[in-house]
């Protein structure tokens, strides 16, 4: 962030600085050079150009980001390319399209009680009716890995079942973690719970566990 805010400093006395105006779209070009990300997005209004810091994206990644300046005729030295229009932009997320296929391997029998409930551990299905008083606070939840996605927004996301749910349907919940269990692991999860936690572009969690760690 050091790099990006030097050069909105910079700019900061010729050009509009705007109030963190949030929008979305799709990546249709990228380039890399002096340390920026080079973005051209489709809103589907239109087409134009971010740079963030240094990010590795795929053509046709779905993203969000906030707006911190705009320049005219923005020179790239390192691209020896001249901007018509720039966006600097801050607080970027964006989605990747996960395979399911052998990402996947939920648990589809109900069961009143997880077989792999420890002392000191919650169910599932008790983590999810008592998610409101747990907001905040630390959890235990032991259980299998049904699926592991990795890198998405700056972390990863492990889905976690035991048999459990709520009104007998099988219920799993997410840990967000900068380990990577393998999906199919009993693990033992700890981390902090967040409720209604909304991330943007689509993901809303009414019960999520972040900052996890996992021993089995």
């Amino acid at each position: 962030m050091k790099l990006l805010y030097s050069i909105l400093a910079a700019l900061a006395c010729c050009v509009g600085l705007h109030a963190g105006d949030i929008y979305e779209g799709v990546v249709v070009d990228v380039m890399q050079g002096g340390g920026y990300t080079y973005l051209q997005i489709d809103d589907t209004k239109k087409r134009y150009w971010i740079a963030v810091e240094g990010v590795s994206l795929e053509r046709g990644t779905e993203v969000r980001f906030q707006e911190e300046m705009k320049a005219k005729n923005f020179e790239s030295k390192a691209l020896g390319r001249t901007f018509d229009e720039l966006v600097f932009a801050s607080n970027l997320q964006y989605r990747t399209h996960v395979q399911e296929a052998g990402n996947l391997a939920l648990i589809n029998a109900y069961v009143e009680v997880s077989p792999y409930r420890q002392n000191g551990t919650l169910s599932v299905k008790e983590a999810w009716e008592q998610r409101t008083q747990l907001s905040g606070k630390s959890v235990t939840i032991r259980g299998k890995v049904v699926k592991a996605s990795s890198a998405i927004l700056g972390r990863n996301w492990i889905h976690i079942q035991d048999g459990t749910g709520v009104n007998r349907e099988v219920g799993r919940i997410v840990f967000t973690s900068q380990e990577l269990p393998k999906v199919g692991d009993i693990v033992t999860a700890t981390g902090m719970v967040a409720v209604d936690k909304n991330f943007g572009s689509g993901y809303i969690y009414k019960i999520i566990v972040e900052n996890a760690t996992f021993t089995k």
